[in-house]
């Protein structure tokens, strides 16, 4: 069996939490933890049915041992990355993560499990991923001869992590960032771009004018110096566009190319962060654009000639 704790985390996606759950059983986890968020009051018709449906997809699936959790209350996507992870690590020291969008290669769990036990006493390292976003679109690999790289940003389409760095670090209300502001945007090597992105949405996140469980922790793993794990290839595929989407960013996803990991591992041995792929993710995701270009950008797109 495989001994590494799984946590999935689904909401109202019936027909994609099942074919992930069957690939999940495939690899037959010692331990399954199946989280439902509770559903909103405001719900349609056919979301409230997608929910339920997606309810008795949960309940009907016995294949192996699992922990089912349905919340009554609707929790949200501040705090239930939060609630679900508190919940699991009072039983567990480490967890894979996956949400109802992510359809995951075989190899994405064994390669997790690989690098949360190579790094488990390497503190400097906090987060696994499952994908990577160069390689899902360019097709082409970072490295000629390591399986994975670092990165200064995690990602959250298939994840891993262990729950000292996670109790440690992360905090959904990000308390500390008024005081932490002044030194986070000018002492952590952050480009022009990045400080006007972090400075927007946090300021956001902590007043409460922006819904988020995912921006805090790429926070506290840019502030405190700590690294991420990303595979050469990507393993994960997001789904969730096609089907009720909860956010725009799944839409830059949609057309993902997943490829499966090789066994054994090559190792990276460097532990430096790899800058083409830094430097891909900033010039596509991190470089928010100052006030007078995203004013030209949005005319651009909106005017008609």
């Amino acid at each position: 069996m495989f001994n590494v704790p799984i946590v999935f985390l689904t909401y109202k996606r019936p027909k994609e939490t099942e074919k992930i759950l069957n690939i999940i059983t495939k690899i037959k986890p010692k331990k399954l933890y199946i989280f439902q968020d509770g559903k909103k009051l405001n719900f349609s018709s056919s979301e409230k049915k997608n929910y339920e449906d997606t309810t008795n997809v949960i309940k009907k699936f016995s294949k192996y041992k699992s922990k089912k959790i349905f919340y009554e209350t609707n929790i949200g996507q501040k705090y239930i990355g939060h609630q679900i992870l508190k919940h699991a690590f009072k039983y567990e020291e480490r967890a894979i993560i996956l949400e109802d969008d992510c359809v995951p290669q075989i190899g994405f769990f064994k390669f997790c499990e690989k690098m949360l036990i190579k790094y488990s006493s390497n503190n400097n390292i906090a987060h696994i991923s499952g994908c990577n976003l160069y390689y899902g679109i360019s097709k082409k690999k970072i490295l000629k001869k390591e399986d994975y790289l670092f990165s200064k940003y995690p990602h959250f389409m298939g994840w891993a992590t262990w729950k000292n760095r996670w109790k440690k670090y992360y905090d959904p209300d990000i308390k500390d960032w008024p005081a932490k502001k002044k030194y986070f945007l000018n002492n952590c090597n952050l480009k022009m771009g990045e400080k006007r992105y972090f400075k927007y949405f946090l300021d956001k996140i902590y007043h409460g004018k922006q819904v988020a469980w995912d921006t805090q922790w790429l926070y506290y793993n840019i502030l405190n110096n700590l690294k991420t794990i990303v595979p050469n290839v990507n393993l994960i595929k997001n789904i969730g566009y096609y089907n009720t989407p909860t956010g725009k960013g799944a839409k830059k996803f949609r057309d993902l190319v997943s490829k499966d990991i090789s066994f054994p591992i090559k190792n990276n041995l460097k532990e430096i962060l790899c800058n083409e792929y830094d430097n891909f993710l900033y010039d596509k995701f991190y470089n928010r654009k100052n006030f007078i270009r995203r004013l030209f950008n949005k005319a651009r797109y909106t005017i008609k000639f």
